[in-house]
C-alpha cells in the first residue's frame, strides 16, 4: 500500500491489535535486487525511482519503517519482532 491508500487500508482492517510494517530499502538496493531476478515488477512507467518517491513523499509515516537494504530476510524478521510495539497503530 502506497500513498494515502495505506491510511485507507488501515481504516478498513478491524483486527486488533493492528501493526503496520513498511519495508523501505534504498532505491539503489531495490535496483540491485531487481537486476538479479529473472523477472521484473518494474517497467517504463513504474520504475524503482518512481515507486520510491511515492513511498517516501506521499505515504504517511505510520507504523514501523525499516530500511532493509543491508538486512537478510532473517534479520528483517528479527528487527520486526524486536520493534513490534513501534509497528502497532491500533
Amino acid at each position: 500500500m502506497l500513498g494515502e491508500d495505506l491510511t485507507t487500508y488501515v481504516g478498513l482492517v478491524r483486527t486488533r491489535p493492528l501493526h503496520v510494517v513498511v519495508l523501505a530499502p534504498s532505491p539503489e538496493a531495490v535496483a540491485t535486487r531487481e537486476a538479479a531476478r529473472s523477472k521484473t515488477g518494474y517497467g517504463a512507467g513504474w520504475t524503482v525511482g518512481a515507486l520510491d518517491r511515492v513511498l517516501r513523499t506521499r505515504t504517511p509515516r505510520i507504523g514501523l519503517w525499516l530500511d532493509t537494504a543491508e538486512l537478510t530476510v532473517g534479520q528483517t524478521v528479527k528487527a520486526i519482532l524486536a520493534e513490534r510495539e513501534r509497528a502497532r497503530v491500533l
